[in-house]
């Protein structure tokens, strides 16, 4: 259970920096923080880095916790790179 929360916490940490980019970005390109859309990433994110370190981690007695981190920062980039690739997978079957 710990590494999964660590593997939430990964992906909180990769969306928090991510903020802390906008102090960067002039006011007037920043977004609209009243926005819900805005912070949509910052539940679903950590939702998927959990799912995922729940895929690697489940069952397993000892796991690195930095790994878990790792796992979960990664996380939204695993789940993309998944999503990309299911479509292409299904456009080769068709033809």
């Amino acid at each position: 259970m710990e590494a999964i929360i660590l593997a939430a916490l990964g992906s909180t940490c990769i969306q928090l920096l991510n903020l802390l980019e906008l102090s960067k970005v002039p006011k007037s390109r920043r977004p609209d923080f009243k926005d819900i859309a805005y912070w949509l990433p910052y539940i679903i994110n950590p939702l998927f880095g959990a799912l995922i370190g729940y895929a690697y981690f489940d069952g397993q007695v000892h796991v690195n916790k930095l790994l878990a981190i790792h796992i979960g920062a990664s996380a939204p980039l695993i789940i993309r790179s998944m999503s990309s690739v299911i479509p292409s997978v299904i456009k080769s079957d068709t033809k």
